[in-house]
């Protein structure tokens, strides 16, 4: 009867370790697959581009700038809740707005370039009560009290090299940028701890108005319109280790204490754009 249950125990092994296998090869297959799909995209652009007669050509690209809205999400650490990791930022979603558009400086690769404007909300009622018991346990307090202010507001300065593929009246845009994200304000935070004589003072984390090195990449859909408009969709991914964060007040160094807020943002954004 041992026996056939350390079989049975084996077999279910072999299974998991099948199954683990079979996962990384479809995840391997895929990537490849869209690795291989791109490589192809490009190089067929590139050769209809050099069969094409001279009246077949299509128009050249023309740069464009647009103006966008749309949703800025948090995400990763930025969105997190969790107490005890001091990366979690208790972002939430948001409004974003800005300029967008790219200088072709031959064929069909430019340098794009955005600049946008973003708020990720603050700090709610929930997410007061959650620091407010993690300081009272970590403090080993009678209570805390937590009274969060202002929100997470930001400027982002992007630029970076753009490749477009057009079909008809269609142009999809990839891009990958580097900047600068400038924080105008982040949630300041001040912690009343009670019961305890290390710490009988309030302390605040405060608000940072910090820069930080920024990096990310792009994806969009452009429709030409004619005469020189067109609308667009695109996707943007932002990441930054954030800036500087400062507490002042504190007597004793028990608890999270935050010193950088590294900001992920996903945004969805609709724009107008105009060729020149």
């Amino acid at each position: 009867m041992l026996f056939f249950t350390r079989l049975l125990n084996q077999t279910d092994k072999v299974r998991q370790t099948l199954y683990i296998i079979s996962t990384i090869y479809n995840m391997k297959q895929t990537f490849t697959s869209l690795t291989a799909a791109l490589f192809m995209l490009i190089a067929f652009n590139a050769r209809a581009q050099d069969t094409n007669s001279d009246d077949d050509k299509p128009a050249k690209l023309r740069s464009y700038i647009s103006v966008f809205a749309g949703q800025s999400r948090a995400l990763g650490d930025f969105k997190s809740t969790d107490y005890s990791d001091i990366k979690s930022g208790f972002a939430k979603n948001g409004f974003v707005f800005g300029i967008d558009g790219a200088v072709y400086i031959y064929k069909h690769f430019a340098i794009g370039y955005t600049l946008s404007k973003q708020d990720q909300g603050n700090l709610t009622y929930d997410d007061d009560q959650k620091i407010s018991q993690g300081y009272t346990d970590d403090f080993k307090a009678d209570g805390s009290t937590v009274t969060a202010d202002k929100r997470y507001r930001s400027y982002n300065f992007l630029l970076g090299p753009q490749y477009t593929f057009v079909y008809h009246r269609f142009a999809f845009d990839l891009r990958a940028a580097a900047g600068a994200i400038k924080s105008t304000a982040t949630p300041s935070i001040a912690v009343d701890i009670t019961g305890v004589k290390a710490q009988t003072t309030t302390f605040t984390q405060q608000s940072s108005k910090g820069t930080a090195f920024a990096y990310g990449g792009s994806a969009a859909i452009k429709f030409n319109m004619g005469v020189g408009w067109g609308l667009m969709l695109k996707g943007n991914y932002i990441n930054s280790k954030g800036p500087n964060i400062e507490t002042t007040g504190r007597t004793s160094n028990l608890g999270r204490i935050v010193t950088k807020q590294p900001i992920t943002e996903g945004q969805l954004v609709l724009g107008l754009t105009r060729e020149f």
